[in-house]
């Protein structure tokens, strides 16, 4: 009996771990398969007018670099994802064109510091602080 009990609970932690990696892989593909146009920030839908020339993106690659455009300059970057979901970027830099209002742009530079946890779903991204969501992306269309 006792071997029974302990091969049932051998076989349900290879299950869990098998699934928490598959979990994680199709998460990896998701975000990395598409690129990602802002859809929501600090609670808000984003302002077209508040951004220079386009809605801010995002692209994540495989490679843990991330770029875009905040809606005036480019930027690219570094980021780290977290088994339990954090998030942090790295050496985020952007270019420093003239752009008139930049305060869509200085918000939206702000949120991404500040994120510290990912979701990532189908066609949708949160980047949460404080597990609230500061931004949301979704699949950019061309």
């Amino acid at each position: 009996m006792k071997k029974i009990a302990l091969s049932a609970l051998v076989l349900f932690a290879l299950i869990c771990v098998v699934s928490c990696k598959c979990t994680q892989k199709a998460s990896e593909a998701v975000l990395t398969n598409n690129s990602w146009e802002l859809s929501m920030l600090n609670g808000k839908a984003p302002n077209p007018a508040d951004f220079q020339r386009i809605l801010p993106t995002v692209t994540f690659a495989a490679d843990n670099t991330i770029s875009g455009n905040g809606g005036c300059n480019g930027y690219r970057g570094t980021y780290t994802i977290g088994e339990n979901g954090s998030f942090k970027t790295d050496k985020v830099v952007a270019t420093k064109m003239y752009c008139e209002d930049a305060k869509g742009e200085n918000e939206f530079f702000k949120a991404l510091g500040k994120a510290d946890k990912i979701k990532t779903e189908k066609n949708r991204i949160a980047l949460l602080h404080e597990d609230k969501e500061v931004m949301v992306f979704v699949p950019k269309t061309e």
